[in-house]
């Protein structure tokens, strides 16, 4: 008997390492997102001063995401769409081409921050106080369309994974932070 408890010991080990790790969890439910809706308040810190917006996004892994700026009032109902390919500026039913969208910017920041959470390199991860509330964060390296590295830091909620706040940096320089007051997403499932 003993001798049969002593070859369950490592088989119980070994079993104990299949579950995935928080790291691996996060990084696949944020893989998994098909559309998301988001209110966020982000960010921008230019080296002359801070530019701070509230937004709203929707997001379509297939189709792109739509920004729309609520606050600053003067640039309330601005909005900018991203795709794979390019980006837009949209207002009062004009449409105007902005690039393609592939340096960071508040206009883009949403979409590419769910991104590098899904499919970036985690460099780092663990758990941060904020509050009174513990947090599940990561930093991961991902490359945007223009090819940039950037380095993303995101802090998630630990039993549903939901974004809390994100920075988002190029060489050490944090050049956008995004405080998220709400997250709805549709995740792909097994059956899908």
């Amino acid at each position: 008997m003993k001798k049969y408890l002593l070859l369950m010991l490592p088989l119980c080990l070994l079993l104990t390492g299949c579950a995935p790790s928080r790291r691996e969890a996060v990084q696949a439910y944020y893989k998994s997102i098909r559309t998301a809706q988001m209110e966020a308040q982000v960010v921008v810190h230019l080296s002359s001063d801070d530019r701070t917006f509230s937004v709203t996004a929707a997001y379509d892994r297939e189709k792109g995401a739509t920004t729309t700026i609520v606050e600053p009032e003067l640039l309330q109902g601005l909005s900018a769409t991203v795709s794979q390919e390019d980006m837009h500026l949209l207002y009062d039913g004009s449409v105007w081409p902005a690039g393609d969208g592939g340096d960071l910017s508040a206009a883009n920041c949403l979409p590419m921050l769910l991104y590098a959470a899904g499919e970036g390199f985690v460099t780092r991860e663990g758990s941060d106080r904020i509050g009174d509330q513990e947090y599940i964060f990561l930093t991961t390296e991902a490359s945007g369309r223009d090819g940039e590295e950037f380095t993303c830091t995101l802090w998630v909620q630990p039993e549903t994974f939901a974004p809390y706040a994100s920075e988002l940096s190029r060489n050490g320089k944090v050049l956008l932070t995004v405080t998220f007051m709400q997250f709805t997403c549709e995740v792909e499932t097994g059956e899908d």
